[in-house]
């Protein structure tokens, strides 16, 4: 099977590269993802590459970013799965994998050997948006390159004891309901754990949030960068139209400064200046047609000033009279 599409990650470190040696892979189409944790806080040597991933990600926590180790081309298999006899292929099937240093042990989630969490190592399921970021750039650059979808599985089982079974391996290790099926890792496409594969027995990545990695990797907005998120169309309406907080007329040298002034606020303030210069020019005009009609009749010039001061009085409240009505109509 011919490789397509660019075969070395941007950026990515080819110093630890094993898929020109002695543990070379076999040519395939990637079409998934498998995500590991090292439970380690350094790059693993992983046996001169016996038992690399694809890349590894290792954090650089100080400047908030993740250095990219790459092992083996993006169309190559790896080898970080265990695959048994007479199952099913695991590494060889069409599986990009990445190893994030660090940690998933629930155990672990504070410190870990004198260190602490978030400074010294990640704890992958607490993993602090900048590196779900780089994750997600990952993953949406194998999108973009080699139609890797964005989606992910649902059950990301938590690394840790389960209650129910005292003393026996973690919840998300063995045959656990997020385990696939053969049949259904056959046709698997998208990101899934370590935990989901079959034959094999491993639980990391844990409760991951890898739903927000694909989040992130669509440039997707969380509801708490949504302001609108959950809301329906009428709640919008009145959170626009229906509030007390509408700042008066006056306020208006203040508006954009102002913390109460609201959409309608705005609206407003359009419409008294609209009606301001309504008024403006319904008396100008008045005052010409008045001016006009008493010029060559033979009037003094009082007269003429008389007449345009009532014109101009009666056209302001006429049109303060149409504009009260049709305001509150």
């Amino acid at each position: 099977m011919a490789r397509t599409g660019p075969q070395k990650i941007p950026g990515a470190s080819q110093a630890y590269f094993y898929g020109a040696g002695r543990y070379s892979g076999s040519d395939m189409e990637v079409n998934c993802g498998v995500v590991h944790t090292t439970e380690g806080m350094t790059l693993p040597s992983y046996n001169g590459g016996a038992m690399a991933p694809t890349v590894t990600g290792v954090p650089d926590i100080k400047g908030k970013r993740i250095r990219w180790y790459q092992h083996y081309d993006v169309d190559e298999s790896a080898r970080a799965l265990a695959n048994k006899l007479g199952g099913v292929e695991t590494n060889t099937a069409n599986t990009f994998q990445i190893e994030l240093v660090g940690t998933c042990d629930d155990s672990k989630k504070t410190t870990w050997s004198g260190k602490k969490a978030g400074i010294d190592y990640l704890h992958w399921p607490t993993a602090p948006d900048w590196a779900l970021a780089e994750v997600a750039w990952l993953v949406r650059w194998l999108h973009d390159y080699h139609a890797v979808p964005l989606t992910c599985v649902s059950d990301w089982l938590a690394y840790g004891k389960d209650s129910r079974r005292p003393g026996v391996a973690p919840a998300s290790y063995g045959a656990s309901p997020a385990r696939m099926s053969m049949s259904t890792w056959r046709s698997f496409k998208g990101w899934c754990g370590h935990q989901h594969v079959p034959e094999n027995d491993h639980g990391d990545p844990g409760s991951m949030d890898f739903a927000r990695v694909i989040q992130l990797a669509k440039g997707e907005p969380t509801p708490e960068e949504d302001p609108l998120a959950g809301m329906t169309k009428q709640d919008i309406y009145d959170a626009v139209w229906k509030t007390d907080q509408v700042a008066a007329p006056d306020t208006a040298p203040d508006r954009k400064t102002n913390v109460n002034w609201q959409p309608q606020s705005y609206l407003k303030d359009i419409g008294n200046r609209v009606r301001s210069l309504t008024v403006t020019v319904a008396a100008q005009s008045a005052a010409i047609h008045a001016l006009a009609e008493k010029v060559g009749s033979g009037v003094d010039t009082n007269t003429v000033v008389a007449a345009v001061e009532k014109a101009i009085a009666d056209a302001v409240i006429k049109v303060d009279i149409d504009v009260t009505q049709n305001q509150e109509s």
